[in-house]
């Protein structure tokens, strides 16, 4: 078991690529900084008053075996229904924070998410008096946990794509709710793992848990039409896993959303 938690935070903890165009111009400065490694994305909407979401690559960074696109289509995808949206490279912003990963890498997420917050209130990229979500495919789910055991201020929801659930605190206590969406035949972050989590965390209710059968890690990664083997693991794109479970992250953003009032939120 120590031996796959170790690989599985190897996947955490890889660094990707460096990525071309704007992306890559924003890195190669004299003098780097974390900033350089959030990337917020906006409504087309005027103003502020609107919800946020914070967005956890995979362990990959922002790049998945040569697609620079994917978590900013993601990104896209939640500015389309309301949202700003924040990508949080953490695996390049942590050391120039100075903050080290010890076992899972979900506290060390946490801590960058912590400063992306910081800038995006500071550079008026996010309304935080706003409801907040973050979302995490992979090991970016352990951030996710990290951040529904200890949220932030306004964070209302989760959601974890395939999360690494491993090394969790056995007492881990879901301060917000949080969707999850999980293939079955994921050997990577696997189901069992997820059911081992999920019979200790509490409370139960906080925890909604769809599983897609035949769907391996990277199932909505439109990328990965041909499979792909890392690390143990098979990648893959399932488009009918892929669709349904946008449906449900839609919708657990919808229903939390329903009921709050956001005209303005913070204000100018």
């Amino acid at each position: 078991m120590i031996g796959r938690v170790a690989a599985v935070a190897v996947i955490g903890l890889a660094s990707a690529c460096a990525p071309g165009g704007e992306i890559g111009d924003r890195m190669m400065t004299s003098h780097p900084s974390a900033d350089q490694h959030y990337y917020p994305s906006a409504t087309d909407g005027e103003g502020q008053g609107n919800p946020w979401i914070v967005i956890l690559p995979g362990g990959g960074g922002i790049e998945v075996f040569g697609d620079t696109e994917f978590y900013f289509d993601v990104a896209r995808h939640w500015n389309s229904r309301g949202l700003d949206a924040l990508v949080v490279h953490y695996q390049e912003a942590a050391p120039i924070l100075g903050i080290e990963s010890e076992g899972i890498p979900g506290p060390m997420e946490a801590k960058v998410v912590r400063d992306a917050l910081a800038s995006a209130e500071r550079e008026g990229w996010l309304d935080l008096q706003c409801p907040g979500f973050v979302i995490g495919f992979s090991a970016g789910g352990s951030g996710v946990l990290s951040l529904v055991n200890d949220p932030v201020p306004n964070l209302v929801g989760a959601i974890g794509y395939y999360p690494l659930v491993l090394g969790q605190p056995e007492d881990f206590t879901a301060q917000v709710p949080m969707l999850v969406l999980q293939g079955e035949a994921d050997d990577l972050t696997t189901p069992e793992a997820l059911d081992s989590f999920l019979q200790t965390a509490t409370p139960q209710e906080n925890f909604i848990v769809h599983r897609y059968e035949g769907a391996e890690h990277g199932f909505d990664i439109p990328s990965l039409a041909k499979p792909v083997e890392y690390n143990g693991g098979v990648f893959l794109y399932e488009e009918e896993a892929a669709k349904a479970a946008g449906r449900e992250a839609n919708a657990f953003v919808a229903h939390l959303l329903a009921d709050r009032g956001t005209p303005d939120c913070g204000g100018s």
